[in-house]
């Protein structure tokens, strides 16, 4: 019995080495090795086509590569197999430092500063203080409450929303479709850290965004698909809103023609605020296999209904 890795492209030697150790002694292989598919027993994958699943009868789960799973939730999966996810503890670390640095490059006025540089020029500008800059966190799960805890020895005033109530020490939470405006409107710095559900696709539209305070900056660690990116460049066109910093994409990429790629008020990444350590990856995914093959409860499968 064996992990079938589906990736394109294939996957890296570092990551394959990590899962072949994790293994200890379970083949793996991936789809240019051609495994009888009965001998499958778990999937690691990030995304999943229709049709793919139903080729493996002794599957026992299937295990994303990353923190979301919405790219797997397929309707073929079957009800007996889980899906897991990664909790990586350094993801919510290393995303919260993202947000942090982006906010600092814009408070701080550092994109006018390298300017000035590149002009010779030597002028200052009044600082905006921390204490008069709300930060608002949507999504309070393991990678919100990180951002959020992140600013809070910083002097940031900070409120994260959720979906369902939730108490993060030193924030100001809000709950539900009616505490929504509430929250937007102390918004300065809106960051998105919500994973991507049928509730939350394109939930960053304009007449959300038009809720928070002119002159708000807009971080999207989320998922591409959660912002409505036409609405977005109306608000920054218009003057309403200050900026935005973006790291995921409804396409990943942009296509070279993609607005954000030229906009001055846009600083666009990679998908590259948090990586997930090949070795955790590899030793969740063979440790949920072992739970499967002995009946154990899974503490990462996720809600399917929920989504996450």
């Amino acid at each position: 019995m064996a992990i079938l890795v589906l990736s394109n492209p294939l996957p890296s030697a570092p990551f394959a080495a990590a899962l072949r150790q994790a293994a200890l002694g379970t083949p793996v292989w991936t789809e240019q090795d051609n495994p009888p598919p009965e001998a499958v027993e778990a999937i690691l994958a990030w995304r999943m086509k229709p049709g793919i699943l139903p080729r493996y009868p002794n599957l026992r789960v299937l295990c994303s590569t990353g923190a979301g799973v919405e790219k797997l939730l397929v309707d073929d999966l079957p009800e007996h197999v889980p899906l897991t996810r990664v909790v990586d503890p350094m993801q919510g670390i290393e995303i919260a430092q993202y947000v942090v640095a982006q906010t600092l490059r814009f408070t701080r006025d550092m994109a006018l500063y390298a300017e000035q540089q590149a002009h010779a020029e030597w002028a200052r500008h009044p600082v905006r203080t921390a204490v008069r800059c709300r930060v608002g966190v949507m999504g309070l799960g393991a990678v919100g409450q990180a951002i959020a805890r992140a600013f809070l020895p910083l002097g940031y005033p900070v409120g994260g929303w959720s979906r369902t109530p939730r108490e993060v020490p030193g924030v100001a939470t809000f709950a539900g479709n009616d505490e929504l405006p509430q929250f937007l409107s102390q918004a300065d710095i809106l960051v998105c850290a919500l994973p991507l559900t049928g509730e939350t696709r394109g939930l960053l539209n304009h007449h959300t965004l038009a809720q928070l305070p002119r002159g708000a900056f807009v971080i999207n660690v989320g998922r591409g698909e959660q912002l409505v990116e036409p609405d977005l460049r109306a608000l920054l066109d218009g003057g309403y809103l200050a900026g935005a910093a973006l790291d995921v994409f409804e396409r990943e990429p942009p296509p070279p023609d993609n607005w954000v790629w030229s906009h001055p008020q846009v600083v666009a990444t990679p998908h590259i605020a948090a990586q997930a350590s090949f070795d955790t990856v590899a030793q969740q995914c063979v440790d949920a296999l072992c739970r499967a093959r002995d009946g154990l409860p899974q503490p990462l499968a996720v809600n399917r209904s929920a989504g996450y």
